[in-house]
């Protein structure tokens, strides 16, 4: 693995190299907390549903609180039968959809009937990585990955230790704190509606 970008004084360019065999995959699944990465997993391979399973079986359920929410990407391996079995195996309740959630909390249960755990499943909406904070942290993971610049499979996995490592509290906390923005839905503009006011207008800024 090597840098995408570099800089190089005005009129110069910039040079590095590049392996020319790219070797064999290596995927990393990892979960983030308020406090941080929970649970990361780096492989040689793809992930499929078996792997998942064993991953949700092996690695996370053991670190959850309780009464805990997992949320988990959309993916296709993420529906599979064997990654279902590991949280509902253990009592844990799997949504599908955010609409279970609403009718689960109003549907009323007797007191004969067994208090089920606290801990449960989510499904975000298919093409949301922009309300998963855990693709964030990715991105901060395969830019220090790239940096070290990485030649063999055993100095990528040490590299994502490291970078795993650089990884704080508070950068787990603006990730989550963006993914709540984003699902926050946004007002329309009067333009839009064939008016016009002065805060609809361009202003100039800066990025902080």
């Amino acid at each position: 693995m090597t840098r995408r970008y570099a800089r190089a004084p005005s009129s110069e360019r910039a040079y590095a190299a590049v392996p020319f065999n790219r070797g064999a995959a290596i995927t990393l699944v990892m979960g983030l907390s308020l406090s941080g990465v929970v649970a990361p997993c780096a492989f040689e391979g793809g992930m499929n549903g078996h792997v998942f399973g064993l991953y949700m079986a092996e690695q996370v359920i053991p670190q959850l609180p309780p009464n805990a929410i997992v949320v988990v990407d959309n993916l296709s391996a993420h529906h599979s039968e064997d990654a279902r079995d590991a949280p509902e195996a253990r009592g844990f309740i799997v949504f599908d959809e955010p609409q279970e959630v609403a009718d689960e909390t109003e549907d009323p249960r007797s007191e004969a009937e067994e208090e089920p755990t606290g801990i449960q499943v989510w499904f975000l909406p298919p093409y949301s990585p922009e309300l998963s904070a855990v693709e964030e942290c990715g991105s901060k993971v395969k830019a220090l990955v790239r940096a070290a610049e990485p030649r063999t499979a055993s100095e990528v996995i040490d590299a994502v230790g490291h970078a795993i490592g650089q990884v704080t509290p508070q950068d787990a906390r603006g990730w989550f704190s963006d993914a709540r923005r984003a699902r926050a839905p946004r007002p329309r503009s009067r333009a839009a509606n064939g008016g016009s006011h002065p805060s609809d207008q361009p202003r100039a800024g800066t990025n902080g």
